[in-house]
């Protein structure tokens, strides 16, 4: 399975339940790995809304020939120290505070700052007077700080 693919086919189904895809995380052995879907939408996450989508991702991966592979699925809201997975999803927290692990040079750093802009390639990041750019090429992780 792929996550990519898994997107592209879930999507559609997921927002006609009122909810969107915030990201996907696919672990574990080839021969029984975890899906874990993040669903979000302007209201916030109830337990219905991922039970409803729990029960209509699985019957779709079910019938779907490419997921016939054992699988577990869960579904969540990306909560309130949410990770991001895609470019666009910065735009939405500018002047938010985020943590953000990344690869300077040859070296892992972990910073915390504001951010300030999001651009095609980078976001940049205030910290303490210092603006910091970090392209997304080199973003390992990153997470709203709450």
């Amino acid at each position: 399975m792929d996550t990519e693919y898994i997107k592209e086919v879930l999507e559609k189904d997921i927002e006609k339940l009122g909810c969107k895809i915030w990201g996907l995380e696919l672990f574990g052995r080839r021969s029984n790995q975890t899906l874990r879907i993040y669903i979000d939408n302007h209201n916030g996450i109830s337990v219905e809304d991922c039970e409803k989508v729990s029960r209509h991702v699985s019957k779709v991966l079910d019938t779907e020939n490419d997921f016939s592979e054992n699988y577990m699925l869960e579904v969540s809201s990306p909560g309130l120290d949410r990770k991001f997975f895609y470019k666009e999803q910065y735009k939405e927290f500018l002047n938010e505070s985020l943590k953000v692990t990344f690869f300077d040079s040859q070296n892992k750093k972990t910073i915390k700052g504001l951010l300030e802009e999001v651009d095609e390639d980078s976001i940049k990041l205030e910290l303490k007077g210092i603006t910091q750019q970090i392209p997304f090429s080199s973003i390992i992780q990153a997470n709203l700080i709450i």
